[in-house]
């Protein structure tokens, strides 16, 4: 009981500490009024702007359920709309709507970081966190509207503001595996391999941004970021290749 009540009395604490989103902001970006304005606090509550002991206050768990409920509804929406797709097609075309990258920028446009209570004055000018918050964030919402108003309220939601924005997505760098690319490219024209290195980390332990540079003899061609090295190494090769490709000259010696 004491756990229960300690629990609650944080809750009750960071409720007065905290305004809270605009609810009336969020109406008018996406058009949904929640019944239980707990859930789009917590789903607009970011684990940066908290302190260790408020963790279960974050949008983590609604983030959780949301991937799941995003991932029914695309495969379900792909499965109606593509009858002739085997199920490899039916995968690669899933795998678009629901990459954190391709999230983060419909997020982004529908301005969803605008409502986001999170550390603005240690994340502001890393577009790449900014990306995989936004991305999250609207998993979050997905999960709380989930929990409101139901599948179909959510369903009506991923389809209208994800599944149709991540159709006219570029499709070039949805889900490239970068760093097999340009090792193709190094091997073949530039007999060295690209190198990696860690640069800089942000974040809390347990939420944790990684920024990574690719080098190809002993010069950058990429910066990248993300929640894991490897992420963070994808993003940095394919910075790296469309350098490669829009300069057209091979790295200096």
């Amino acid at each position: 009981m004491g756990k229960i009540w300690d629990s609650l009395a944080g809750l009750a604490w960071w409720r007065m500490r905290r305004a809270g989103p605009d609810d009336q902001l969020f109406v008018k970006k996406f058009g949904v009024k929640f019944r239980d304005s707990t859930l789009l606090e917590h789903a607009m509550t970011h684990r940066s702007s908290l302190g260790p002991e408020e963790a279960v206050i974050s949008n983590e768990r609604l983030e959780f359920l949301g991937d799941s409920v995003l991932g029914l509804v695309a495969t379900e929406s792909l499965f109606r709309s593509q009858p002739d797709a085997d199920e490899g097609e039916l995968t690669k075309a899933r795998s678009r709507i629901v990459n954190k990258n391709v999230l983060g920028r419909i997020g982004l446009s529908l301005g969803i970081l605008d409502v986001l209570n999170y550390a603005r004055d240690e994340i502001k000018d890393d577009d790449r966190a900014l990306v995989t918050l936004s991305a999250d964030a609207l998993e979050a919402v997905i999960g709380a509207i989930y929990l409101d108003a139901g599948f179909d309220s959510a369903a009506r939601f991923v389809q209208e503001n994800v599944i149709e924005a991540a159709a006219s997505s570029p499709e070039d760098h949805s889900q490239a595996d970068f760093k097999s690319k340009l090792q193709e490219i190094c091997q073949a024209q530039f007999k060295v391999q690209p190198q990696y290195k860690v640069v800089r980390r942000i974040g809390p332990e347990h939420r944790k941004i990684f920024h990574v540079e690719v080098l190809i003899r002993n010069r950058q061609y990429g910066l990248g970021s993300g929640r894991s090295k490897k992420e963070a190494e994808q993003q940095a090769a394919g910075a790296a290749i469309r350098k490669l490709e829009a300069s057209n000259r091979t790295p200096e010696s």
